[in-house]
């Protein structure tokens, strides 16, 4: 039911889950734009070619030149892809891969709701890495409307194919921290905030209700007095496949939703879900099992399936050992 991905896997030549399918590459075709590029040696554009120190691979050309700034980054739109918002790279060995027919464009200009206290440069971009080994990879026919900012080290992202994806996701984990989104999942004005090791991680087919909420931290720390030890520390989010999470729900730190379940509207949730259950509240809990639900209408009812009965050796509300012998 649940998954767990460990953040390592990620790097790349590694492989991914086998329902999560890596961006197949394909051979780039010369780029005739220009791309800001800074390194130790150089500041300047570079005029169809890819400076020494990074590696571009653009098969459409993007709307804003991308700013990449460091070593050994490695950048590449695939075919038939649209990209409207500014790309920003600073650091080193960081790799944003974008695959064939996406759509991508931000969800706040000027950089809205950003995590960041003091943006400055690069407030206008709403794709951002910035530190150093950082991965983003966004499998083809994905749209997003969203601001994505990755500051520091070691951190994960993968959006599967076909995924549509609206609003604010942050990774502000300085030593690493992973979110994976499987094929098909649909999101509206979500908030996704990883701000320390961990890993937040949606099955395939989710559907994330407006203004929903998504951490795996509180963000700030919280100490006990007399200990000194923290009381309220991270926690990975595991949801499964087919979820649905409501109106302006929250998912806190530690959450494990189950295939099939629906988080209610309002509800705030940060222990499990089993499958096909509704959970309602705050906190919230179970208030109707063996349920199915549909995106729409028009795909009509399931047919029937019964919630199964008890095993024999469980039916005696008073266990084995009360039933008498017929002797």
């Amino acid at each position: 039911m649940f998954r767990s991905v460990n953040v390592n896997s990620f790097h790349e030549g590694r492989t991914a889950p086998s329902h999560r399918q890596a961006i197949v590459a394909k051979r780039p075709r010369p780029y005739s734009g220009s791309v800001t590029t800074q390194g130790p040696d150089m500041s300047s554009k570079s005029e169809g070619l890819n400076a020494p120190e990074n590696r571009i691979d653009l098969r459409e050309h993007p709307r804003h030149a991308p700013q990449v700034e460091g070593t050994g980054n490695h950048l590449e739109i695939g075919e038939g892809t649209q990209v409207e918002s500014l790309i920003v790279i600073s650091g080193d060995d960081n790799r944003l891969i974008i695959g064939d027919g996406c759509t991508i464009s931000g969800f706040a200009p000027a950089g809205g709701g950003t995590a960041l206290i003091d943006p400055k440069p690069g407030a206008m971009a709403s794709l951002t890495i910035r530190g150093r080994g950082n991965t983003v990879e966004i499998d083809k026919s994905c749209r997003l409307g969203a601001n994505i900012t990755v500051v520091g080290d070691n951190s994960r992202i993968r959006l599967g194919p076909g995924c549509a994806i609206n609003g604010f996701i942050s990774l502000l984990s300085p030593t690493g921290c992973a979110l994976l989104v499987g094929a098909g999942t649909t999101m509206v004005q979500v908030s996704i905030q990883l701000h320390e090791p961990g890993q937040i991680i949606f099955g395939e087919d989710c559907m994330v209700s407006s203004q929903a909420y998504v951490s795996l931290s509180d963000i700030h720390p919280i100490y006990d007095r007399a200990t000194g030890q923290r009381a309220n520390a991270a926690a990975d989010v595991i949801i499964g496949d087919h979820v649905w999470l409501g109106l302006r729900s929250m998912i806190m730190k530690g959450a494990k939703i189950g295939d099939g379940a629906v988080v209610a509207a309002g509800a705030i949730l940060s222990g499990s879900a089993p499958d096909h259950a509704i959970m309602a509240g705050v906190p919230a809990r179970v208030v109707r099992e063996n349920i199915v639900w549909r995106r729409e209408l028009s795909e009509g009812a399931p047919e029937p399936e019964p919630a199964p009965l008890p095993s024999s050796r469980s039916w005696w509300p008073f266990g084995a050992s009360h039933i008498r012998s017929p002797d």
